[in-house]
């Protein structure tokens, strides 16, 4: 096994990301925050909007982490379909440009441990969500309750 250090990292949530029906929250995790920049912000979520995936066309809720791993990113879109279930596309930028992380063989990773403490949280906030009577209100009760740390 590898001796590596790892170093914490910080998970910063951003504004909700609406597109079409769907709404996502949004986190930054990066070791230093401030080496996520507006630029490829932008180009994340426009890589979200043109996904083949057509989150527009779905009337979901999830939450999209935004990971700089070193000089590189992954994005991982999650969405809560058929209510108990999170499914996820990843893309990653290792060329400036988002493209989908083809992940075709049986066994792959899934959350890294730092994203892991994102999708903790999603999934307890989640599980109080599915707790209610899903009206409106508890989906933006959701939706604002939000992760924010060390991971």
């Amino acid at each position: 096994m590898s001796t590596t250090k790892y170093p914490s990292k910080f998970a910063t949530p951003k504004d909700i990301f609406t597109l079409g029906r769907t709404r996502f929250k949004w986190y930054n995790l990066a070791e230093d925050p401030a080496v996520i920049f507006p630029q490829d912000i932008i180009n994340a979520k426009a890589c979200i909007e043109n996904a083949d995936e057509n989150f527009q066309d779905k009337d979901d809720l999830g939450f999209v982490i935004m990971h700089r791993c070193g000089e590189n990113y992954l994005l991982l879109v999650c969405t809560w379909r058929s209510e108990n279930e999170l499914w996820e596309s990843v893309y990653y930028d290792g060329s400036g440009t988002f493209e989908v992380w083809d992940r075709k063989n049986i066994h792959i990773p899934t959350y890294c441990v730092w994203e892991m403490g994102i999708v903790y949280h999603e999934s307890k906030a989640w599980k109080k969500f599915l707790g209610t009577d899903l009206t409106e209100m508890h989906q933006q009760n959701y939706l604002n309750d939000l992760f924010e740390g060390e991971v």
